[in-house]
């Protein structure tokens, strides 16, 4: 698994942050209008804080990020880092000039050209390899504004675990966030740069080939077919292991390119004592496969899952496979 991680910012409400971001200390604002497609998020400024991602798959010592960024002020600000356990390994300035600075452990930084412009829109990548002596290539829009060698492992060990935006105590540069991945260096692809990528979310549309769960009110898929999760007011729920649920979805927009992967995502909660576990289920043609087994909290929380290839394939998901696929949830225990 390379591709780790992806939001489009398109699915959820402010208020929902927290499901997705295990710590949202304010370096978040808001979620909104104002996207490159759609939704996008606004950052704090100012010192709002840090809003961060912990990646728990996270493999080997290399990351790459991408996100698309529109600035609305330009400061000596701190705007997105890379950390392990805390310990920062890297974290990128915004200057007042629009230049980008990249700083790493004990104060070494990698210069760069100046790609940032006032209420305009650059797709941002950085490749970090963590070691003592490691190394670093920042893009804008698919070419490399900056490269460094030298020491980037701020811990013990040559590995990192958490990625985000902003830096608690200290301010933030201010602007919109939209289309983020992060990858980690190993298997076979999405294990280097992606370029700028869109992350379109789609909702469910219609009844699939299994109805088996129970609907609060109304049928099934329109209980779960808003954009952003609405807890109790209406869903879907179960209590017999092996019930499941099967949606038709709407399809993508765009009508060719290359799909990275497929994320979905369960908002879920069990609402008793004992432990409960679900499983997201792909149906891209005429057969459903389980995908891994997730425990459900009390809480409602996202529980997310990422295939980069179509499990009915072995290779990677088309627009085609998507748009004709159903995709649901199975109650495993």
């Amino acid at each position: 698994m390379a591709l780790l991680f992806c939001d489009g910012f398109d699915h959820y409400a402010t208020a929902d942050i927290p499901l997705k971001w295990n710590d949202n200390a304010s370096g978040f604002s808001s979620i909104g209008a104002g996207g490159r497609n759609s939704n996008a998020v606004l950052l704090s400024g100012g010192g709002g804080g840090y809003t961060k991602r912990t990646c728990p798959n996270a493999s080997g010592d290399t990351v790459i990020v991408g996100f698309a960024y529109k600035p609305t002020n330009l400061g000596w600000d701190r705007l997105f880092r890379i950390d392990t356990l805390n310990a920062i390994n890297a974290f990128m300035l915004v200057q007042s000039t629009g230049r980008l600075n990249v700083v790493f452990p004990g104060g070494t930084m990698m210069s760069t050209t100046a790609p940032l412009i006032l209420n305009t829109w650059v797709y941002l990548e950085l490749k970090v390899v963590i070691a003592n002596a490691g190394s670093a290539t920042l893009r804008a829009n698919g070419e490399v504004i900056g490269t460094f060698s030298g020491d980037t492992q701020a811990g013990a060990t040559a590995t990192w675990d958490q990625v985000g935006f902003g830096q608690s105590g200290v301010g933030e540069a201010g602007g919109y966030i939209d289309d983020f991945y992060v990858c980690d260096g190993t298997g076979a692809t999405n294990n280097d740069f992606l370029g700028d990528i869109r992350v379109q979310s789609i909702l469910p549309s219609g009844a699939g080939n299994t109805t088996q769960m129970t609907p609060s009110a109304g049928s099934n898929y329109a209980c779960v077919d808003e954009a952003a999760p609405n807890g109790d007011t209406d869903y879907v729920s179960e209590t017999t292991a092996g019930e499941k649920d099967t949606y038709a979805f709407g399809n993508l927009t765009p009508t060719s390119g290359t799909i990275k992967g497929v994320q979905i995502l369960i908002n879920a909660r069990k609402d008793d004592a004992g432990s409960r576990s679900i499983a997201p289920v792909y149906r891209p043609s005429s057969t459903d496969y389980d995908g891994t087994t997730k425990s459900v909290s009390d809480s409602y929380t996202y529980l997310s899952e990422i295939t980069e290839v179509s499990p009915a394939t072995s290779s990677a998901w088309t627009i085609a496979e998507i748009n004709g696929a159903e995709f649901g949830v199975t109650l495993k225990a």
